[in-house]
């Protein structure tokens, strides 16, 4: 077996547990520059919102039997209005949450060494990771996370629930788990620590086939996928496999960027929001390669992911193999806030160059395989690898 696959067979998706805050396929640009201050509730600006807002916060102080503080009352109207607009990406991060957010965003990762999954507002453990803290203390895929440091959440949002559980290096959270079911809880104290998981790993496969797996799109990506590059080729590597199944997305910037290691110039992704005019990403000129390449997705591919395969096959940079994509086209931006805080909402839809859209129909693969994603761990069960090496071979001539 080899490396890859000895890895994948404790990891079959190997991100830490911040990465479960692209579930369901997230694409991210972040705000840069000056944020403007938040208009204070006393000045003579206020609109019918605010003075509702007052209102309820005057009766709440004045009559509620357990008053709110502060902070909870501001989280409180923030995620209010959050839910307001129906997006089920939206999310309000306090000043700590969103510190976590942006390591995340970085590629580098504080926590316990799990993924995990969200199952009708429930947390549940996909697999810990082998040598992290999670894996030491004994947690096994399949546990239920019910409570953080005493606090019952469900229904469970996911980015809370890696808000929750990350932390300093070096600091314990309380998990209460639930196993096989049982009605009795099991309280699980963990150290924090930091999570050494690579975004990519790389294979030199019969000889002259160079196979890369990006794991999700963070800053760090184009930097490792032209590594790999360099370093497959240097190896005998006359063309690649570059592997996206079960990549749940990340920054589009990121995706923008894999896209132009293979192709030289041209409109990347199209963004559409709600006013003005399409903006396009254009491909950065920085390429890696020109060599024959093949793409694999799978139904947990998503957003850059999508965005990553339908220019390549816009372009027909490479031929994709799999099943059809998750079907993720829509854009969060996340607004910090002049208190440190910061909320994330949908802002935009994209297309791929040629206009095709892909919100709740992906991206169709040019040789579709079904398989089921657990057959990944092993190459001899693993027939759309199989399919991508063949057609890569076909590409060589």
């Amino acid at each position: 077996m080899s490396p890859i696959l000895k890895y994948f067979t404790t990891l079959v998706v190997a991100l830490a547990i911040a990465v479960a805050a692209f579930a369901g396929g997230v694409i991210f640009t972040q705000a840069k520059g000056n944020v403007l201050p938040m208009p204070s509730i006393t000045d003579g600006s206020r609109s019918d919102v605010s003075d509702v807002v007052d209102e309820v916060e005057r009766l709440i102080d004045e009559e509620a039997l357990e008053p709110s503080d502060e902070d909870s009352k501001t989280a409180g109207a923030v995620q209010g209005m959050l839910d307001s607009l129906g997006d089920p990406y939206a999310a309000y991060f306090n000043e700590e949450h969103f510190e976590y957010f942006e390591e995340m965003t970085d590629g580098e990762f504080y926590g316990i060494g799990v993924n995990i999954t969200e199952r009708e507002g429930r947390a549940v453990i996909v697999s810990p990771i082998e040598g992290t803290p999670a894996f030491e203390v004994g947690l096994l895929a399949e546990d239920e996370i019910v409570t953080i440091d005493g606090y019952d959440g469900e229904p469970w949002d996911l980015d809370d629930v890696v808000a929750r559980i990350r932390g300093e290096e070096g600091t314990d959270v309380l998990l209460g788990i639930r196993r096989n079911g049982d009605d009795e809880l099991m309280e699980v104290t963990i150290t924090r620590a930091k999570i050494d998981i690579p975004n990519v790993m790389d294979e030199l496969v019969e000889g002259d086939v160079g196979y890369i797996r990006l794991l999700q799109f963070n800053e760090k990506s184009e930097d490792a996928l032209r590594d790999s590059i360099e370093e497959l080729a240097a190896e005998g590597a006359e063309g690649y496999i570059l592997d996206l199944r079960d990549n749940p997305g990340g920054l589009l910037d990121a995706s923008v960027d894999v896209v132009s290691l293979f192709v030289e110039e041209g409109v990347v992704v199209q963004v559409e929001n709600r006013e003005g005019p399409v903006e396009e990403y254009q491909a950065t000129g920085r390429v890696a390669t020109s060599a024959p390449l093949v793409v694999l997705v799978n139904e947990n591919s998503a957003s850059a992911s999508e965005i990553v395969a339908g220019a390549l096959q816009d372009y027909d940079r490479a031929p994709i193999v799999g099943v059809t994509t998750f079907g993720k086209g829509s854009v969060q931006t996340v607004e910090p806030l002049s208190t440190g805080d910061a909320v994330k909402f949908t802002t935009a839809h994209y297309l791929t160059p040629d206009g095709r859209t892909i919100n709740k129909v992906g991206v169709e693969p040019d040789e579709i395989v079904e398989m089921s994603p657990k057959d990944q761990v092993e190459r001899d069960d693993d027939v759309q690898f199989q399919e991508a090496v063949a057609l890569l071979r076909e590409l060589f001539g």
